[in-house]
């Protein structure tokens, strides 16, 4: 099932880069982020509410979620790649990639730490098989407040979106026009190594059955702990 979902998916992924190049190539980069920022949360929304609470639990309606969400992720996708290609200049386009996708994909292991933190606070504990089995009203409540905060967190992430460019006209702009000194770049790769070593150490932590107990990686505290 969830191969075949996957497949579907990738396809309408493909529909949304070929609609991206004919339609929405000089479309502002913001305006397109911010829709389709608040369509993947709203697509997200009803699917797992509606199984949260045991109104459906049918695992084709849940991986139904991955099929309607392939071209608002294609265009997400297109928008990050034409800022890279706009950011770099010739003969640095690999350090600017390297970079500029390093930022990008450390979020998500950041975002997985700080959340396990947070969610490890939540009672009735998420982190605890027994009550996914038992699947209490209390816990399933649980289990909303927990996708609701992180749907909260993805529309405040809009509130950066003037730090994205309009189009590649201003991200020329801005290359041409802004300030450049050594200690944004310092500044850069100390907060992205910062990142990586945050993110690994604790995402770690919370893998090893020997520390993924530790309350400060979302476990419910070892006996040590305690």
């Amino acid at each position: 099932q969830n191969s075949l979902f996957s497949l579907v998916g990738l396809v309408l992924f493909s529909f949304g880069l070929y609609l991206v190049k004919r339609s929405f190539m000089h479309k502002s980069w913001r305006t397109m982020t911010l829709v389709t920022t608040i369509l993947l949360n709203v697509i997200d929304m009803p699917f797992s509410f509606l199984t949260i609470f045991g109104v459906v639990r049918n695992p084709y309606f849940y991986l139904g979620e991955a099929v309607l969400q392939g071209i608002p992720d294609a265009v997400n996708f297109v928008v990050s790649t034409f800022v890279i290609v706009e950011m770099a200049d010739g003969g640095d386009e690999g350090v600017v990639y390297g970079l500029l996708t390093t930022t990008y994909n450390v979020g998500g292991p950041i975002a997985q730490a700080i959340s396990n933190q947070v969610f490890g606070l939540f009672t009735p504990a998420l982190s605890d098989p027994k009550n996914y089995v038992e699947d209490h009203y209390g816990f399933r409540r649980t289990v909303a407040w927990s996708f609701g905060l992180t749907y909260a967190m993805a529309f405040l992430s809009l509130l950066t979106l003037p730090l994205l460019p309009e189009q590649k006209a201003e991200a020329q702009e801005r290359k041409r026009t802004w300030e450049r000194r050594d200690c944004y770049a310092y500044a850069t790769v100390v907060l992205v190594g910062a990142g990586l070593a945050y993110s690994c150490t604790f995402d770690l932590l919370a893998v090893f059955p020997a520390t993924m107990c530790y309350r400060f990686v979302g476990g419910e505290g070892c006996d040590s702990d305690a």
